[in-house]
């Protein structure tokens, strides 16, 4: 068969890293012909990762929004026709309406469909805003009627988007962590007397990052030493929402105090060189459809806190101890615990080790291969 991997919005980040990984599963494969739609920021990337593979650079991605769904919606049709393609894989929300052959459709933003963003996040934005969001859940409800199959991340993603859709045929595939790069590293806890926090996300108010804030000033008021080290900023100029300046107050007063190590975005070394730097993994993230630094921080062997949500207790289990999503106090409570247990600490971590062991790359790559006949 020959399969068009449509994936002309993956400039950065986990869309970026998810169809280089796909990439480097499928560079061997001689059951399927490949064909790769990326941005050019992308394209030599993919090349040198998986010559066989026949790559087309698209920058589309940058255009106005009504480019981009003609685009899909026109432009995309033609190449699957002259390219003679039996199966599209559109591996970002938005799918072609009226796809001349068979079409797969990856949902992997659960900000359209999550009852906890909609009710507590999307009612303090503007109406340009949510106008401009209620436009894309549409597409996305149209898109996930038009493909043949419609694939999640997880469970809790699927769960949410059946709410406002039924497609015809639904998949959930998990994720997978590149166990090479991440690994539990030796190292005493809090080997410089204070607990050293990681949390690994670009900043957005889904990340919750408030709560973790002020966890950790009652942290400090009860005699507990720890320091966070993030690389979600609310600084990050290319996020703006109602309540980025209370965070970034907030961010300043515990860099005063030499609670906060704000790193920018990282990526490669340096994001594994952070996990190895951390005693306690926090999450207070309370929208993903996947979840990636769950898997990163299990791999490298760290006992996690995480916000009590459905897409964190999927991918966590019993990897993880969880505190109410938005209340500083129960989430300083339970870092406290954590910290105080080095028991508890042990099994978190033993168990988080056990538990990625169900997420594979290869796994999630077979699972999708078999879903394209």
């Amino acid at each position: 068969m020959r399969i068009l991997l449509n994936a002309v919005a993956a400039k950065m980040g986990g869309a970026a890293n998810y169809i280089r990984t796909l990439a480097r599963e499928l560079a061997d494969s001689e059951q399927h012909e490949f064909l790769f739609l990326v941005p050019g920021s992308q394209a030599s990337a993919i090349r040198e990762i998986a010559p066989r593979i026949r790559v087309i650079a698209v920058d589309i991605a940058e255009q106005p929004f009504p480019r981009r769904l003609w685009f899909d919606q026109v432009e995309l049709s033609r190449i699957l026709r002259r390219e003679r393609i039996d199966v599209l894989f559109s591996t970002a929300n938005f799918a072609t309406f009226f796809c001349p052959c068979r079409q797969l459709l990856l949902v992997r933003n659960s900000l359209y469909f999550s009852s906890l963003y909609r009710s507590k996040i999307l009612p303090h934005k503007s109406w340009k805003t949510r106008a401009g969001e209620a436009l894309r859940r549409w597409l996305v409800c149209r898109s996930a009627m038009a493909s043949d199959v419609v694939l999640t991340p997880s469970q809790a993603m699927l769960d949410e988007l059946q709410t406002a859709v039924r497609p015809r045929g639904a998949l959930v595939n998990h994720y997978g962590v590149d166990r090479q790069r991440f690994w539990p590293a030796p190292k005493t806890f809090a080997a410089a007397g204070c607990v050293s926090l990681v949390f690994t996300s670009l900043y957005s108010e889904h990340k919750n990052l408030g709560t973790l804030f002020r966890a950790l000033l009652e942290l400090e008021a009860s005699g507990q030493k720890c320091r966070l080290i993030t690389t979600a900023d609310p600084g990050w100029e290319k996020i703006d929402n109602h309540i980025r300046e209370s965070d970034r107050k907030l961010a300043d007063e515990l860099q005063r105090r030499e609670l906060l190590e704000l790193t920018g975005v990282l990526g490669g070394p340096a994001l594994d060189q952070l996990y190895a730097r951390a005693d306690i993994f926090v999450y207070p993230s309370v929208v993903e459809s996947f979840g990636h630094p769950l898997l990163e921080a299990m791999a490298a062997g760290l006992p996690i806190v995480a916000a009590d949500v459905p897409i964190n207790r999927e991918v966590c289990g019993d990897a993880a101890v969880y505190f109410s999503p938005f209340d500083p106090s129960e989430c300083a409570r339970i870092i406290d615990k954590v910290v105080g247990d080095s028991q508890f600490r042990h099994h978190l971590a033993q168990n988080g080790i056990q538990r990625v062991e169900q997420f594979r790359w290869s796994e999630h790559v077979n699972y999708l291969v078999q879903a394209f006949a």
